[in-house]
């Protein structure tokens, strides 16, 4: 790892990309997420709505997985752990992946596009619309 690691501090450090590069890539996780957030149809939308924060036009969308209490209804009771919720918002430069685990009130998000896209509205769009706390934030410059 510590070879690796003068990647790592770039990384963090960095807030813009510039069109010589070949993308950016957005990672955020998010933890204490409120138990509202985790159904398909608010993760959907999120995504969407997101697409359009940034100035990113969407192409197909696909989600899979269910919340607990989706699982649950579906297949009773003595159901086993759900795997959470997955939604792939493919864009016409990238996508927009999204991971939603209800069980452990944690989402993780990574957005990443050959045209850039402004870091800080994309963040503040995320805790406003997630409501849980960003732990980790990475802007990754692809060259």
């Amino acid at each position: 790892m510590e070879k690796f690691s003068h990647f790592i501090k770039e990384q963090d450090n960095i807030k813009t990309v510039s069109r010589e590069n070949y993308g950016q890539e957005l990672i955020l996780d998010i933890h204490n997420v409120p138990s509202d957030f985790f159904n398909r149809i608010d993760v959907r939308h999120f995504a969407e709505t997101l697409c359009d924060e940034i100035d990113m036009k969407r192409g197909p969308i696909y989600l899979w997985g269910m919340n607990s209490q989706e699982h649950k209804a579906k297949k009773g009771e003595a159901a086993i752990k759900a795997d959470g919720i997955s939604c792939c918002q493919f864009l016409y430069k990238s996508s927009i992946t999204i991971h939603a685990l209800d069980e452990i009130q944690k989402v993780f998000i990574n957005i990443f596009s050959c045209e850039p896209f402004d870091v800080n509205k994309a963040i503040e769009f995320v805790k406003e619309n997630v409501k849980g706390i960003i732990i980790s934030v990475h802007n990754i410059i692809r060259k």
